[in-house]
């Protein structure tokens, strides 16, 4: 069997785990797949900062795209137009591709379409989504008979991680992302992270898996956990809830629902058991019912192993994934405004008359019944939590009444508005 060039674009800390594996593993891995030879790793900046390569292992991505000997394509550089050039030209050249790029994967879905429907395009991404967990096979793979009814999932470390913080340590929401960014497990600029736009790029991938169609990331809504307080961490715990950064995927035969959101998750479930950085996903078959995958979902070591898995995929000449097979087809996309779900609120209130009735007043109006309400005892006129859960309303009619109350002058600061997962 002839030796199959492998080039890659990226030497970070997922592109040295990539290197690390291929180069101490070897002879595993081509007794699993078949001889293959290292062509040239590729980076933005030479002069930046890394172990050092062996020689004649640096080349230009001009280099390796042009040459006849890589067969298949690696990037793991990250971004989103430069790598979208790289995909494009390696696909258009009958190379295989793997790549770890969620944003490129979410962002240019629709640009990409063409590409991967193509006679003998072949693009592997595994690592794209969730480190480790096999997520992609399985869902692929594994669960390829099955119509997709539900994906749902915490499918980034870094909000689980400040969440289990705040909960456990009773910690504010900056000290919490101060300790993650000490212990690495938050980016010095956090913001795609805790703004829930990680997960959401995620969630578009497996999605689009799941519809054999390219899903715009537009169509996913999106909130962070950014005003989540510690006292919202304590209510839950007192009354049999944990708040996780959940990814939600309906797929109903009318519509299909997508969003990444704060949600108060029943301890009863296994989902609110996973804690620090892991990630989970539930993917619910209509054959199989719900299944669980658990694991680290980032992490220098555990994404290379994701990426070199798909290269042995590619070696072997493996199909790809079933990325975007379809030609044409609709959905229908449903909006958040009809999303109907439970609903938590938490204003800050100056403790006065009339304040309780003005807010049930506000909710009445838009038909929204209210189903608990709390305020802990204060001084009279103080500052105050003031509590209440709903039963299911929809998105629009929270918002109408969320936007009323925020006229009162009781309301101090924003509200915290978090979903409740029945």
């Amino acid at each position: 069997m002839a030796s199959q060039g492998i080039g890659i674009i990226g030497c970070g800390g997922v592109g040295q785990g990539v290197l690390e594996i291929l180069q101490t593993r070897a002879a595993s891995l081509e007794a699993a797949a078949g001889p293959f030879e290292l062509v040239g790793v590729a980076v933005r900046d030479a002069l930046k900062k890394r172990p050092p390569l062996a020689p004649g292992l640096l080349k230009t991505v001009d280099a390796l795209l042009n040459d006849p000997k890589v067969a298949i394509l690696v990037e793991v550089a990250g971004g989103v137009d430069a790598p979208f050039q790289w995909v494009t030209q390696a696909l258009k050249a009958q190379k295989a591709v793997v790549t770890a790029n969620k944003a490129l994967l979410a962002e240019r879905a629709e640009e990409l379409h063409p590409y991967l429907s193509a006679p003998g395009a072949r693009l592997y991404c595994e690592a794209a989504v969730a480190g480790g967990i096999p997520i992609i096979h399985a869902l692929d793979r594994g669960l390829v008979a099955n119509r997709i009814l539900k994906i749902e999932g915490i499918l980034n470390g870094t909000c689980n991680y400040i969440l289990t913080l705040m909960e456990r340590d009773r910690l504010s929401f900056q000290d919490a992302l101060k300790q993650a960014q000490a212990k690495g497990f938050a980016e010095a600029d956090p913001t795609l992270d805790i703004s829930g736009g990680d997960a959401a790029h995620k969630l578009a991938v497996l999605a689009g898996l799941a519809l054999g169609l390219p899903v715009p990331l537009s169509r996913v809504a999106v909130e962070g956990i950014e005003r989540i307080t510690a006292f919202d961490l304590q209510w839950a715990d007192a009354h049999g809830f944990r708040i996780k950064m959940l990814a939600h995927g309906r797929f109903d035969e009318d519509a299909v629902e997508l969003r990444v959101h704060p949600t108060l998750v029943s301890r009863t479930r296994l989902l609110s058991q996973v804690m620090d950085e892991f990630n989970a996903v539930v993917i619910e078959g209509d054959l199989t019912g719900p299944q669980l995958y658990e694991g680290r979902g980032a992490g220098r070591m555990s994404t290379a192993s994701a990426v070199v898995s798909d290269i042995v995929q590619a070696l072997r000449g493996e199909p790809m994934l079933r990325t975007h097979p379809k030609s044409g087809g609709t959905v229908r996309f449903k909006p958040m405004a009809e999303v109907v779900s439970r609903h938590y609120v938490h204003l800050e209130v100056i403790d006065r008359p009339g304040v309780v009735a003005s807010v049930a007043r506000a909710l009445a109006a838009h038909g929204i019944s209210i189903a608990s309400m709390f305020q802990p005892e204060v001084d009279h006129g103080s500052q105050v939590p003031l509590v209440f859960t709903t039963h299911p309303a929809a998105e629009s009619k929270i918002g109408a009444a969320l936007k009323e109350m925020g006229q009162e002058p009781f309301l101090i600061g924003q509200p915290v508005h978090i979903r409740v997962e029945s």
